[in-house]
């Protein structure tokens, strides 16, 4: 099987499908492959909050054109997958020389699939747009492998068992401008390390997709329990025929759901936010776990607190710290006033979330910003503003923006009292280090540049110029650091074969940059003004002359004004009209 998602979130999505059971993982780009049955298909569309599409590959193989294509499709025994009567569609994603035609490359998929129904006397499938029955999906990409054998594509024709992608939970009734993914929401939650043990606040909650995605994750209620159907419910034939016994097993059981004891706020500026919030958190049956609230984040005056938390502290135990996680404006999809804002939002953060966890997710993209004083524009990053000082960066994409999530530990006082306390800022959490882990134990290994395996298995040192038998230079060696004592002065210099070789920094020059035993700033090599190789600044030659004073011109009345092509009407100014612009009378 294939489980596809968004760029950055595959760690945690290897991580979910090794829970429920799969085997033979493989991390990939927006991908992870596993093996398994027919029941850990069901979980995986049923459980996985990262997967957008859960594939299940019919036939592997190589084509160098659309027509090899037709054969190679044609060839399947398509009984085992399509009843005859029913309807198909093909959905695709090709990155290949071979094939700039998607389209094309989709019509002779289809053309195969009704020609084998033909040349067998049954009845050819129907194509449908929206809700096919039988859903297939056509990978086709230029692998090294592939391009091995003359030039050929790789291509993957699977059956999709989601149907709609995943990310269209069910619970959702109401949508604000812009929301996030929920696909992604879910991501950044369990990348934050967000297990339910403590209360969790959105100060701009939108439509109530992290507060959804949360009260899920903490009582571990499946991603797609609100879902009408999957893609799987509608295959009938061969091995992969819809088992609704097996299905129902899956779904009525909740031995897997937890007791959540702390709780989860929204806020949000906007009452039709909040409006629409409250409708799909009662859609999704979380209300009990949900508080809603219109309120500007600039007026928040205390933290939320659960009874469960007060408790904790009354008792004299040891309360988790809250975890804010929002998604705000980025000046692009909704218009907003970056710098005024993000300021404000880092000021609130330090003065009134002392002790918190703060996740931010926004724009790493420049937005223009025009300043109303001096009316200049310039490119600046959101983040540029907040103030803060991040302790984690986590590149992701939210609907084709690159951005960036950060994690800010907000700490009373400045930062400086906060590291002599012997206090630090973690560059990586301990989630963060296992998904370290769970990467490199998954990912097919490959080559370490700048290193070779010796024959005792360790990495021996290259030896030679810039520390490398080749010649070329190692990474820490080709371009030295600056110092501190080097001042403006670059610490490496430039030879006239590209080679860069650091400098002493104890190197005393003993010559001065214009003195007797140096070049002159101007001289003959140089020429930097005359051709005849004459020195700019030079003394003046006995006997010669100095060159008469240029000539004023003398007023001469009768010389006209305007030449003869000169359009008069366009001189003229009409007075009768009244200025449109007042700044612009002169």
């Amino acid at each position: 099987m294939i489980a596809k998602t968004l760029a950055g979130l595959e760690e945690i999505l290897a991580k979910e499908i090794e829970v429920l059971g799969g085997t033979d993982i493989v991390i990939g780009t927006r991908m992870v492959s596993y093996e398994g049955d027919k029941e850990l298909l069901y979980k995986s569309n049923l459980w996985l909050r990262t997967a957008l599409r859960v594939l299940v590959p019919v036939e592997i193989f190589q084509a160098g054109d659309p027509d090899e294509l037709y054969n190679k499709v044609k060839s399947i025994d398509w009984s085992e997958y399509v009843a005859e009567g029913q309807t198909i569609a093909i959905d695709n994603t090709i990155f290949s020389e071979n094939f700039r035609n998607s389209r094309y490359a989709i019509y002779r998929t289809k053309d195969a699939i009704c020609d084998w129904f033909v040349e067998k006397g049954m009845k050819r499938p129907k194509i449908a747009v929206a809700s096919a029955d039988v859903q297939l999906n056509l990978h086709i990409a230029d692998t090294a492998e592939a391009q091995a054998q003359e030039g050929r594509s790789q291509v993957t024709l699977s059956l999709d068992a989601s149907g709609e992608p995943l990310y269209k939970r069910g619970y959702k009734e109401q949508q604000t401008d812009a929301p996030i993914s929920e696909v992604l929401a879910a991501g950044i939650l369990l990348k934050a390390g967000w297990d339910g043990q403590r209360d969790l606040f959105d100060p701009m909650c939108g439509s109530g997709t992290f507060l959804i995605e949360a009260a899920l994750i903490a009582t571990n209620t499946p991603a797609g329990i609100y879902r009408n159907g999957f893609g799987f419910q509608r295959w009938t034939e061969g091995a992969f025929g819809f088992d609704e016994d097996l299905w129902q097993e899956l779904y009525d059981d909740d031995s897997r759901e937890q007791e959540f004891k702390f709780h989860i706020y929204g806020a949000d500026i906007s009452k039709v936010a909040i409006e629409a919030t409250q409708q799909n958190v009662k859609s999704a049956g979380l209300s009990k776990y949900i508080s809603l609230e219109v309120r500007d984040f600039e007026q928040t005056a205390e933290v939320p607190e659960s009874d469960y938390t007060k408790q904790l502290k009354a008792e004299g135990q040891t309360a988790p710290s809250l975890m804010l996680i929002t998604n705000p404006p980025y000046g692009r999809r909704l218009f907003t006033d970056v710098p005024t804002f993000y300021r404000m939002m880092g000021s609130v953060l330090k003065k009134q979330f002392q002790g918190a966890e703060a996740w931010i997710i926004s724009s790493e993209e420049k937005v223009t910003v025009k300043d109303p004083r001096t009316g200049l524009k310039t490119e600046v990053e959101p983040f540029d503003y907040i103030g803060l000082k991040p302790s984690v960066k986590i590149n992701l994409n939210n609907g084709g923006i690159d951005c960036q999530l950060r994690k800010y530990e907000l700490f009373s006082g400045k930062f400086d009292a906060f590291r002599a306390e012997g206090k630090s800022l973690e560059k990586k959490t301990a989630d963060e280090k296992e998904d370290s882990k769970f990467e490199r134990e998954h990912k097919p290994a490959g080559k370490r540049p700048f290193k070779k395996e010796g024959k005792d298995g360790k990495f021996e040192k290259k030896e030679g110029k810039f520390g490398r038998k080749d010649g070329k230079p190692d990474r820490k060696d080709s371009k030295p650091r600056r110092t501190k004592d080097a001042g403006t002065e670059r610490s490496y210099t430039v030879r006239k074969d590209g080679s860069i070789v650091a400098k002493d920094k104890f190197e005393k020059k003993d010559r001065k940059p214009f003195g007797k035993d140096s070049k002159k700033p101007f001289d003959k090599d140089r020429k930097p003004f005359d051709k005849e190789g004459k020195k700019p600044f030079r003394k003046k030659e006995e006997g010669e002359k100095k060159p008469a004073p240029r000539k004023r011109r003398e007023f001469d009345p009768n010389r006209p004004m305007f030449s003869p092509d000169t359009d008069m009407s366009k001189l003229v100014l009409d007075y009768s009209q009244p200025a449109h612009n007042d700044e612009k009378k002169d």
